[in-house]
């Protein structure tokens, strides 16, 4: 042991340093007259050190990570060199876990984290983390030196929740690792997978560091994933009671509480100091980054308090350019008050057509806009279709990585239109200017971004039934159109926004080659419809020409009464993904919807009547004169759902492969499609069950908590993108062969009802249903907006049955579908015969 002398322990943001570590002290601004004691081991892989009055705790220093900040000096501006010690070496205050101080990366030992949220209005509350490989760690900030509470759900209260609770005392940090009962005071978990690396306090603020695996395997815990997360937050002025003791008394934290949803994983990070960036992230400019912005706001759109929801339309022509620029980034810019009323804002590019439709534009540019799907603005619909920026409800923006930027030219697009959903079901009257932010700039990047629209097109042959926990919708991009489109060396995606109405539960992306699934481009089975937040991929995902892409929904409909249609209304529903990518491809869209066929099957129709005006069911027999509307507002969803989902999930569809307001591929329209045959399903890896073999555990009852209960444990049912529970028993993604799934189907429910019995009073809206006590008639009270779609259905079914004729195939492909399964079953018990025959044989004695 050596004795040798370094800065005053009491001088923050140091602590004294060994021979090692002297080239790392300040020429000036901390004095060094104070002497201290500093002793090294002998292997010199950990430092002690301590004050003359007070004793300081262990710090444990290795060798390595002097090595790497010696390193990063070289490389990191010099003003960061406080930073860069202060969390090597931190105040002799803090209390630290005996565990080793990981080597520092530069986001966190130069003090900039990857992500920070304040959690609470009054900024009182702030938490900065960054993911690592195996662990995520945390800094939680707070004003008080009293307790902090932390805490990860699937959902925004304490019931159920991982919640971690720390303080400082007396010059130690503590930290426990708890879960939430209800509403009493969380629990200490017996499993402590929270770890401490630093916890200080000063005069009004107290501050923890701290790790955290992503997968603990502990049923307490909440899985650090992809999905949308809830931090929860809450405090106390005074430490708990008896503070040092293993279980001590939390005090209420009372109205100091809060919680927010975010992404862990996939957050967008902060803007990167441009002194930071690698020199070729741009193109031969190493001074600072010179940006502009552009306004895009509605001219004070006055909402009706009649209309409940509003799509806005407004033309913009750009800025005018003498070069090319690259747009860096866009956030949402809103009118005082009025952010609860947006539900999501869109800006698209509007195609060229010549001379006359510029004009056409430049004078609507002038104009206050006016409402969206009206037949003055249909050209506008079709020229302006290819996305640009998408903001939705709880989106803080969008920040473009260094590598790419979206491009403004002098000799391109001069217009775009932004349609702005305002969602008044609260029915108040109000002015509104909102709308988006865009900053660009003339130093380019290195790569064109584009944005591509995938999932099922907003159609009404979209259906969900009501009263049910989860259904599931499929939109798909084909490989004919990625191949005809994409280069060879294909596209990179960057990031993603998932879009979905009031009823989304679960969103996904998945990516097939050659039958062949990989794993999902983005997936959260925590959706939350008031936080679409675009999302930063971790590592961008190559996508090659062929590829088939599948965007895949999850809804819960328990409290709708009613069929919900796809659509624009906010009573509608919606399933798409917006593609963030570089190289910019001529794409807009790339959707699909259930074809007439599929739709019908689903419903237990097996052939429309084209001569009748409107269009009734021919077939089957019960159903004769029966109309498409009646037959979605009477279909026994209880006994049929299972039916449903198999058709719809498993049935054709009708691509949608669009550039710049025309199909690239009209023929595909008209085609009914196939589902995939997908060969190799993708599955991820069962952290937790490859660790209890390991371990040799051999409790098989271990349940996972999500958004609609427990789900069946890891060892009893393998992990697939969307697995939930209806009445007790698993329901697997539908994605192969149908048979693979149930091994019958069930028969379609059918109705005895004359024709005569049923009778509408259209001026009511409600539509009773004749049955054998006509004392007890059940009565279904229609929304109007609901009846409104109902009706442009029918007229839309209309068209296409006398547009199209109706496959005569199609009562054939339904019965044998109903065939096959009375075939498996007559099959089923000629085996079981069979096999008893066998049997009695064999046990029969000879003789």
């Amino acid at each position: 042991m050596e004795e040798v002398t370094g800065v005053n322990c009491s001088d923050p943001p140091f602590t004294c340093l060994c021979p090692e570590q002297k080239q790392f002290r300040p020429k000036n601004g901390i004095g060094t007259n104070t002497y201290r004691n500093c002793f090294y081991n002998e292997d010199k892989s950990k430092s002690k050190v301590w004050h003359k009055r007070k004793s300081c705790n262990l710090l444990s220093v290795h060798m390595r990570t002097i090595s790497n900040i010696r390193t990063m000096l070289q490389v990191t501006r010099p003003d960061l060199l406080v930073l860069l010690l202060y969390l090597v070496l931190l105040p002799c205050t803090a209390g630290y876990s005996l565990s080793p101080f990981s080597s520092p990366d530069l986001s966190s030992a130069s003090g900039i984290w990857q992500h920070t949220a304040v959690l609470d209005e009054d900024g009182g509350f702030v938490v900065d983390w960054t993911p690592d490989q195996d662990q995520i760690r945390f800094q939680v900030t707070v004003n008080t030196r009293g307790y902090i509470g932390f805490g990860l759900s699937s959902k925004p209260d304490m019931d159920g929740a991982d919640i971690v609770v720390g303080w400082v005392h007396s010059g130690k940090a503590y930290l426990q690792d708890r879960h939430g009962v209800g509403h009493e005071e969380p629990e200490v978990d017996s499993q402590q997978d929270w770890s401490l690396i630093a916890g200080y306090e000063n005069d009004t603020h107290t501050s923890l560091i701290m790790s955290r695996p992503y997968n603990t395997c502990d049923k307490k815990d909440q899985t650090i994933s992809n999905d949308t997360v809830h931090l929860l937050w809450a405090y106390h002025p005074d430490d708990p009671v008896n503070p040092e003791n293993p279980h001590p008394r939390l005090h209420y934290h009372g109205w100091r509480r809060g919680t927010i949803p975010v992404f862990l994983l996939q957050r967008a990070r902060k803007d990167i100091p441009y002194k930071l960036l690698p020199f070729d992230y741009y193109r031969g400019h190493q001074h600072q980054i010179l940006k502009q912005t552009w306004f895009i706001r509605n001219p004070e759109v006055e909402i009706n308090s009649e209309t409940d929801t509003v799509y806005w339309c407004k033309l913009f022509k750009r800025p005018n350019l003498k070069q090319k620029h690259h747009i860096v980034k866009y956030e949402p810019v809103f009118s005082e008050g009025n952010s609860k009323f947006l539900q999501h804002m869109i800006l698209y590019e509007c195609t060229s057509l010549g001379a006359e439709l510029d004009a056409v534009f430049e004078e609507m540019s002038m104009e206050p806009g006016q409402e969206c799907y009206q037949s003055k603005m249909a050209h506008l619909i079709y020229t302006c279709n290819h996305v640009v920026a998408a903001w939705a409800r709880g989106s803080e923006g969008m920040t473009f990585p260094p590598e790419a930027g979206y491009p403004l030219t002098p000799d391109g697009p001069k217009f775009y239109m932004m349609e702005t959903h305002y969602d008044n079901t609260e029915a108040q009257m109000y002015l509104d200017s909102s709308g988006l932010k865009v900053t660009y700039t003339s130093q380019l990047r290195l790569q064109d971004a584009g944005v591509l629209s995938l999932g099922m097109d907003p159609d009404w042959k979209h259906l969900i039934p009501p009263k049910q926990r989860t259904v599931v919708s499929e939109g798909h991009c084909v490989g004919e159109c990625t191949q005809s489109v994409l280069p060879l060396s294909g596209i990179h995606v960057f990031g993603t926004i998932l879009h979905t109405h009031l009823l989304g539960r679960k969103v996904g992306l998945r990516h097939l080659r050659k039958d062949i699934e990989f794993e999902p481009i983005v997936e959260d089975n925590n959706y939350d419809v008031n936080y679409q937040e675009y999302r930063e991929l971790q590592h961008p995902r190559h996508i090659r020409p062929g590829d088939h892409l599948i965007t895949e929904c999850v809804y819960n409909s328990r409290d709708r009464s009613a069929i919900t249609l796809g659509g624009f209304k906010t009573r509608d529903e919606m399933c798409l993904s917006f593609l963030f990518y570089w190289p910019r491809v001529d794409l807009s869209f790339c959707h699909s919807k259930p074809s007439l066929s599929t739709v019908l099957h689903s419903l237990g129709i097996e052939e429309l009547s084209a001569a009748s005006n409107p269009i009734t069911i021919l077939h089957p027999e019960e159903l004769r004169g029966k109309t498409l509307e009646w037959r979605l507002l009477n279909y026994n969803w209880k006994d049929n759902f299972e039916y449903f989902q198999w058709a719809t999930s498993s049935g054709s569809f009708n691509p949608m492969c669009w550039r710049r307001g025309e199909s690239l591929h009209p023929d595909l329209e008209n085609v009914d499609y196939p589902y995939p045959n997908i060969t190799e399903v993708w599955k991820p890896n069962n952290v937790c069950k490859r660790r209890r073999l390991s371990r040799q555990r051999k409790n098989k009852n271990q349940r996972n908590l999500s958004l609609f209960g427990d789900l069946f444990g890891e060892d009893e049912v393998d992990e697939v993108m969307f697995d939930d529970e209806v009445d007790d028993k698993p329901i697997e993604r539908i994605d192969v062969d149908p048979y693979h799934h149930f091994g019958m189907l069930k028969p379609v429910y059918e109705e005895k009802l004359p024709p005569e019995e049923q009778f509408r009073d259209k001026n009511s809206a409600v539509i009773s249903l004749g049955m054998e006590d006509k004392r007890k008639q059940q009565v279904i009270t229609v929304d109007p907006d609901l009846e409104e779609e109902l009706q442009e259905m029918e007229k839309s079914l209309e068209q296409e049955v006398l547009s199209r004729q109706y496959p005569q195939q199609s009562p054939t492909q339904h019965n044998v579908a109903r065939g096959n399964a009375a075939t498996l079953s007559i099959w089923s018990k000629w085996t079981v015969l069979m096999l008893l025959l066998c049997l009695s044989v064999c046990y029969i004695p000879n003789g």
